[in-house]
């Protein structure tokens, strides 16, 4: 692949992702405050499935394939962890569920989006601290 279609292929991805930070935003407002007893749905599991399984995979791909390493990290890093990032908070949804019968469940997932956040962050900033190559 060349590095064309990878940028190419990121910008459909990067709309694509709108639709699936849309769908976790989604999940995790609708269990935010529940504390009656509240089941799941079999859509609303089979919703999070997809979720996981349209997300999670695609970001970590982009951060670690080997067909994307071609492209720079700079490009694709926001992208990347926006898909981590989305599916987090269908992890976000399970916890506000399991809150009123485990906090711990919900302090666990909350600890791991402030690591994922923290990675973030810290790979912003060594890439901004990283001269440009003015002429390559």
């Amino acid at each position: 692949m060349t590095t064309e279609y990878l940028e190419q292929q990121l910008a459909k991805w990067q709309r694509i992702l709108l639709v699936f930070a849309g769908a976790g935003f989604m999940m995790a407002a609708s269990t935010f405050g529940i504390v009656d007893v509240y089941t799941f749905s079999y859509g609303w599991v089979m919703a999070w499935v997809v979720l996981q399984l349209g997300t999670v995979p695609v970001g970590l791909l982009m951060l670690f394939g080997r067909e994307w390493r071609r492209l720079p990290l700079s490009q694709r890093l926001t992208t990347a962890f926006g898909f981590l990032g989305s599916g987090w908070l269908g992890w976000l949804a399970i916890g506000f569920r399991l809150a009123s019968e485990s906090p711990m469940a919900l302090g666990v997932i909350v600890l791991a989006g402030a690591i994922l956040a923290a990675v973030y962050g810290l790979l912003q900033r060594a890439r901004r601290a990283s001269p440009e190559e003015i002429f390559p």
